[in-house]
């Protein structure tokens, strides 16, 4: 995180929470910086939405 985002109210709540879903895809190298070991597929990342990319590959080809 850069300096300015590690001041926000949001950032610092949410580092100082200790009960945190990591997924097994993101290892954390303290308290500011993570590590990805891997591309997670579209089933692993949390989105509040069904992701379709077919539908945005045939949306942008036209």
């Amino acid at each position: 995180l850069s300096g300015k985002a590690q001041e926000m109210a949001l950032v610092m709540e949410a580092q100082s929470l200790s009960e945190r879903d990591i997924p097994d895809y993101v290892v954390p190298d303290g308290a500011s910086k993570i590590t990805f070991t891997r591309i997670p597929t579209l089933d692993e990342v949390p989105y509040p939405v069904k992701m379709e990319p077919n539908l945005v590959v045939e949306f942008y080809s036209r």
